[in-house]
């Protein structure tokens, strides 16, 4: 299970159809209530965050996530329109596992998060 944090609708769906038809069972949600919301009853084997989202933002969900001992091994890619060197040096700082620049085209994402996953085992 695929989890991805996107609050604009229209790139949610498309990613999340993207996902689907590449094999991965996935689930959208639009901010970072829903996703805590969500992680309290399964863990994803990966999260794909925006970071610009309404209410907690993705730099604070992720800070969350890896100060979290449940959460602290889920690999995340953050997919964020904020694409300057300091941007992404600082989301993979953080904890994120790889980092897309929007706009990126469904063929890559799919080929990070199969990346991402290899190197953190079946």
């Amino acid at each position: 299970m695929i989890f991805c944090v996107e609050d604009d609708d229209s790139i949610r769906d498309l990613m999340l159809y993207a996902l689907r038809a590449s094999g991965f069972e996935a689930e959208g949600f639009a901010d970072g209530n829903a996703l805590f919301g969500a992680l309290e009853g399964k863990y994803p084997r990966l999260i794909l965050l925006d970071i610009m989202l309404p209410g907690m933002d993705g730099i604070e969900i992720l800070k969350r996530l890896r100060s979290a001992a449940a959460t602290a091994g889920i690999p995340v890619i953050i997919t964020s329109a904020k694409g300057t060197e300091y941007d992404k040096v600082m989301g993979l700082d953080l904890g994120a596992d790889d980092y897309l620049v929007k706009p990126f085209g469904m063929m890559e994402m799919v080929s990070r998060i199969r990346a991402v996953l290899r190197r953190f085992g079946p």
